[in-house]
């Protein structure tokens, strides 16, 4: 990567990383959400809040994630396998589709085995438990694995989930 030349304006290359110039720092309108520029970050902020949203897994019953003991986290769910999502993407929402007790719930998402992500929810007598709890996660490769674990206050208990993601 370096610069190119454009009516006697030095223009960097899409993403590079020159930073010779105060137009390396601005950078091209060609920047994707891989540079570090501010055209790439704008690039990333245009895509979160602009880009259509995707549900996984789609036109298929959720995945079931199980608790291990009191406050303990279960055993790993594969939600996503890895080619699932063949373009970089990040979560937003994880919806929550059936629990099995009135608890606190405290979820867990990974790519692969690193924490992205972590929300707590709730089901009571009084409240229906199924809802969508937002979430921010940094933006995954292409085709990485999405997995969770659960913990809940009793432990052993269950929630069904699918995740609201989108595509950079």
């Amino acid at each position: 990567m370096g610069l190119h030349y454009r009516n006697d304006l030095t223009v960097p290359d899409a993403d590079s990383a020159a930073n010779v110039d105060m137009v390396d720092v601005l950078g091209s309108k060609l920047d994707t959400h891989d540079g570090d520029s501010a055209m790439a970050l704008l690039h990333i902020l245009e895509g979160h809040a602009h880009a259509p949203s995707k549900v996984w897994p789609t036109l298929a019953n959720g995945v079931v994630v199980t608790a291990g003991g009191a406050w303990a986290l279960g055993v790993f769910a594969e939600i996503a396998a890895v080619n699932d999502i063949d373009t970089d993407f990040d979560i937003h929402h994880v919806s929550i589709e059936a629990l099995s007790a009135d608890e606190v719930y405290e979820l867990v998402l990974y790519a692969v085995t690193t924490e992205i992500a972590r929300v707590r929810f709730t089901k009571n007598a009084n409240l229906d438990g199924t809802m969508n709890i937002p979430l921010q996660c940094p933006i995954q490769p292409a085709n990485t694995q999405v997995q969770a674990k659960l913990a809940t206050e009793g432990g052993s208990d269950t929630a069904t989930i699918s995740l609201f993601y989108h595509e950079y």
